[in-house]
């Protein structure tokens, strides 16, 4: 009976550590989960329903957590003080001192590391690797107190020393123990340098027999460690082998023979208080398993909403790409058929005009009003050929062009159809040449002055600044990837001194119709117009906004002289 006794109660205390140290694993893996959802890699924890699941669930391990990159580097962290979640500014070197951190960040542990020591103190590791493109990115580290773990969950009964569960790794050190100083501790070795005049014969034996056994009991002579009087007692004990993560532990539980038996009986320890214990473990596990059923319930339907929810944003993106091309479409005939009518009613104008500047040579007022008319009529006309260029797929008519001359030609060009009020500046610094079509630059341009006018409403100046950097230089100003075999890259900034762009709408200032200057009659299709030259001729853009003003930056790879 004292058998069967105290192996079940062993088998409670392996099923508390185990299936607790999963159940914080799986409430980890939720949160993961969700960062692996994102589509770009983020160096920041971010907060959401299971990051709080995670620390504030009925029986919380978890009271910190980390975000490593893919070498160990300390990216960012959190950690619950008094119900509220904190920011930290790095990570205790004690938390990566666990052997298994090399495999977890190779993303080859499945949920939590080795035991490691600090302190008299016990941690475990919790991992969960952040996965980019099939390759492992960072790694999420929570960092369990196992100890704590131990005394308010497991060791309830602080007051008795005769009976209690201790856990021991592969090499025989205490991992988990009723006594503090016992922990990393050898039940052999360690204790004889600690108390070198005690008998350990049959811990000697005790220990061979269990490295030899994956379960069984035994009967030895041994101490109550916790006691401040150390004296020998018969023990019966009971141990079976488990295996927790990448941790190989053996856990123990031991009782007064003599009590047991009824041989020999002590007042620290009595049948009532066994049972006391067994119906504290068995409520507690009652209340454990009911709620892991619950949490799991609620995981598989959460699970399960997420799904859902997945096929309908798939479904509302599918339907929003087909609207926009249905309008891409519509504006494409809309468009050709006004460039059309406008080149019709131009083209009178440009005639008639240049019939009025033959007549009156002698008139030079009249002259150069007629030559503005002239001049502005052919621009417009230039320019709406640019549109047709845009809505048709044309051969490719690229030239090794000197960037600086397109760029002023582009800037006499455009600078007569703006008010004038001298606000554009044009500062030019060596930069070199490129191929490309001269009219793509220069619908570039045209969009991003007429937006900067749109945005700053002052009479501050609108800058067009051109200017050469190396590749090297040219990957620090953009996340996309520069032109291995470019001479360099000339770089054509417009920058003005408006409010900015609003963070809210930064992602979008590129998606087609999109527009907040409905009043004003915007289309929406400036900056999309843009961004479809730039991707045309595998240029690159970046984009500097603040409340001081907002800078659009091109980057055109440059060929050999």
């Amino acid at each position: 009976m004292g058998i069967a006794q105290i192996d079940k109660i062993n088998n409670y205390v392996i099923n508390i550590l185990t299936l607790e140290i999963e159940s914080q694993s799986n409430e980890l893996r939720i949160y993961g989960d969700s960062l692996n959802k994102k589509t770009e890699w983020h160096s920041k924890l971010e907060f959401n329903s299971e990051l709080n699941e995670l620390f504030h669930n009925n029986i919380s391990l978890v009271d910190e957590i980390y975000l490593l990159d893919d070498q160990g580097n300390f990216l960012d962290g959190i950690k619950e003080n008094k119900g509220s979640l904190q920011p930290v500014k790095y990570i205790p070197a004690a938390y990566l001192q666990d052997v298994s951190l090399k495999k977890a960040l190779a993303g080859d542990v499945g949920s939590n590391g080795n035991e490691y020591f600090d302190q008299h103190t016990t941690y475990i590791n919790l991992y969960y690797p952040i996965k980019r493109e099939g390759k492992t990115a960072g790694l999420l580290l929570a960092p369990i107190n196992m100890t704590r773990f131990f005394d308010e969950t497991i060791y309830l009964n602080k007051e008795n020393i005769s009976g209690y569960s201790l856990v021991k790794n592969e090499d025989m050190c205490v991992v988990l123990h009723p006594s503090d100083k016992q922990i990393g501790l050898s039940i052999v070795d360690g204790r004889k340098k600690e108390f070198s005049d005690l008998d350990y014969s049959d811990l000697e034996k005790l220990e061979k027999q269990q490295r030899e056994n994956e379960h069984g009991t035994a009967v030895y002579y041994s101490y109550w460690w916790p006691s401040d009087k150390l004296e020998k007692a018969l023990k019966l004990a009971a141990f079976q082998w488990v295996t927790v993560g990448e941790a190989h532990w053996v856990v123990a539980t031991n009782i007064d023979f003599g009590e047991e038996t009824n041989l020999q009986l002590q007042d620290s320890l009595t049948i009532g208080g066994i049972l006391a214990i067994l119906s504290a473990i068995t409520l507690l596990l009652f209340f454990y398993f009911r709620n892991y059923i619950r949490r799991n319930q609620a995981y598989e339907e959460n699970k399960r909403l997420l799904e859902l929810q997945e096929v309908l944003k798939e479904k509302y993106h599918l339907e929003k790409s087909m609207l926009q091309d249905t309008k891409l479409k519509t504006i494409g005939l809309l468009t050709t058929s006004i460039v059309h009518d406008m080149n019709n009613f131009l083209t009178p104008i440009l005639g008639n005009t240049a019939l009025l500047l033959e007549e009156h040579q002698d008139d030079p007022a009249l002259v150069e009003d007629l030559n503005e008319i002239y001049n502005a009529a052919k621009q417009g006309q230039e320019l709406s050929k640019n549109v047709l260029r845009f809505s048709k797929k044309d051969a490719d008519n690229s030239q090794l062009l000197a960037v600086n001359a397109v760029v002023e030609e582009a800037f006499q060009t455009i600078q007569p159809l703006f008010p004038k009020s001298n606000r554009l500046k044009l500062l030019l610094r060596p930069t070199g040449m490129s191929f490309f079509e001269k009219e793509d630059l220069q619908g570039v341009l045209y969009n991003l002055i007429t937006n900067s006018f749109q945005a700053d409403k002052s009479q501050k100046p609108i800058i067009i600044e051109t200017n050469r950097v190396t590749n090297e230089q040219i990957s620090q100003m953009t996340d996309s990837d520069p032109d291995s075999g470019a001479a360099g890259y000339a770089v054509i900034s417009v920058r003005d001194f408006g409010p900015g762009i609003p963070e809210e709408i930064r992602e979008k200032i590129f998606t087609p119709f999109f527009t907040t200057h409905t009043a004003d009659g915007g289309t929406g299709l400036g900056l999309f117009i843009i961004s479809s030259l730039i991707k045309k001729n595998n240029w690159l853009i970046k984009v500097d906004t603040s409340s001081r003003g907002t800078t659009f930056s091109i980057g055109i790879p440059l060929k050999n002289e």
